[in-house]
């Protein structure tokens, strides 16, 4: 077989340095992509791999430095800049109230999070902006760590919308995570799922709740943060490398002491602590309203815009003004 259609076969051999047996062994720790290659850290792709066929600290710094001149980065001026995030896509929630305090909806390349008690409409969010996903952006997929996830629920929404159901839940992959274990290796693995099928939405429900889980206790405090630290950054290099757009649904703390604000994020605030504070682009807080059938959506945090509050409805639609 020439050395061309060995490169169009496997994309990882257009890396200088990287050699069919490398090759195999980079798929095989899940490593499909030469954005895979690219976003890695060297210590961590020589952890995964480990010293095989001469592989060495060195040598991973010479492939993902290689691997990133194969992408879309380059030195620009902020003028620069800003033509390019003019010209990124972004998903409806279904609510135009909300779609305004977050600028235009849930945007490609960044990280969006969605907090709140039970029952405050987070899992409606995830249902209805990827069933829109479909239709405005690309193929959607979504990670559920609750085993709540309802197909019915989602084809429910794409009906009442006015649209094919049956293709759009064809668009919509699944995947059914009840560790953070299991989530670490979906995420690590993510690579050739997003490239095969063209994911340009990814949802998570909920993202700490596994780690919630499995890392009871404050003396597990620190690996859970840094797990959780690993995930945000996982995330953020889908984001950019594929110009996805990510959201995440996050749960709350009950704070039994007497706090005299009205702010919800301090009420109740987000689990995930700091990490989870720092790793976000934009954080929304969404609980029940006192009227029926009315929900309060509150951006209590962007890294560009400002503190909002829109309220919507959940309807046969999902989310709604």
């Amino acid at each position: 077989m020439s050395e061309e259609v060995e490169e169009f076969r496997d994309p990882l051999l257009k890396v200088k340095g990287v050699t069919p047996q490398l090759a195999a062994l980079f798929r095989e720790a899940g490593y499909y992509t030469i954005e895979s290659l690219a976003v890695e850290v060297p210590h961590i792709l020589l952890e995964r791999i480990g010293e095989r066929v001469g592989f060495t600290l060195e040598k991973a710094r010479e492939i993902t430095k290689e691997a990133r001149s194969h992408l879309k980065v380059k030195t620009m001026t902020v003028a620069e800049l800003l033509e390019e995030e003019k010209k990124r896509k972004s998903i409806s929630t279904g609510s135009k109230a909300l779609d305004e305090i977050l600028g235009g909806g849930i945007h490609t390349h960044e990280l969006t999070e969605v907090v709140g008690p039970y029952a405050s409409g987070k899992t409606e969010l995830v249902y209805t902006t990827a069933v829109l996903a479909t239709q405005e952006l690309g193929p959607a997929w979504i990670l559920d760590t609750e085993a709540t996830l309802s197909a019915r629920r989602i084809w429910e929404i794409a009906a009442a919308m006015g649209l094919k159901a049956e293709e759009v839940i064809k668009q919509i992959r699944f995947d059914r995570v009840l560790n953070s274990s299991e989530l670490v290796w979906t995420l690590e693995n993510a690579h050739k799922i997003i490239k095969d099928y063209g994911i340009r939405f990814l949802a998570i429900d909920s993202f700490v709740s596994p780690f919630r889980r499995d890392y009871p206790g404050r003396e597990l405090l620190t690996p859970r943060q840094q797990k959780l630290n690993y995930c945000i950054g996982l995330l953020l290099k889908f984001a950019w490398a594929y110009e996805m757009a990510v959201l995440v649904t996050n749960q709350v703390l009950a704070t039994p002491v007497v706090q005299f604000t009205t702010r919800p994020e301090l009420l109740n605030p987000p689990v995930g602590g700091h990490v989870m504070s720092h790793g976000v682009n934009n954080r929304i807080y969404v609980m029940p309203s006192p009227e029926p059938y009315k929900w309060v959506a509150t951006l209590i945090d962007s890294s560009y815009l400002p503190r909002r509050q829109a309220a919507f409805r959940v309807t046969e639609k999902g989310i709604e003004d």
